[in-house]
């Protein structure tokens, strides 16, 4: 995959995913690639809405986004929430979700193991039919 350019939600999100998600969780570092793509999304907006003059509203601030770059501000808002995530207070509190086929990740807390019920239900489901497959029945 080019982690070059993002063009599309689901190109930064397998970029974040690359980037953090995934690379602490195995021990691994991010590739550069990926951090490039999750940047490179980033900087495409303005993040700060800019300061303008309105003869009714008078001085205030407004974002500056013309619709040709609606996309690029909602990939602009998705990276700098991955961002966020990946180097704020809970970063340590990131895991893989516990269920063998799911490849989602979850902020952990408690005894949380899975990212939904659907995947902890799988889970104990699968366990109860291993020990009644041990005990024969």
């Amino acid at each position: 995959m080019s982690w070059r350019r993002p063009a599309r939600p689901a190109m930064v999100k397998a970029a974040a995913r690359s980037c953090g998600l995934g690379a602490p969780i195995e021990g691994r570092p991010a590739p550069a690639g990926a951090i490039d793509a999750v940047d490179d999304a980033l900087t495409r907006a303005p993040a700060s809405a800019l300061l303008r003059w309105d003869p009714g509203l008078g001085l205030h601030r407004a974002a500056s986004h013309p619709t040709a770059q609606i996309v690029d501000h909602a990939l602009a808002t998705l990276a700098a929430g991955a961002a966020d995530l990946l180097t704020g207070p809970d970063a340590a509190r990131l895991t893989a979700c516990g269920s063998i086929p799911c490849n989602r990740y979850l902020l952990r807390h408690g005894r949380r193991h899975w990212c939904s019920v659907r995947c902890g239900d799988r889970a104990r489901a699968a366990r109860a039919c291993a020990r009644r497959n041990r005990t024969g029945r």
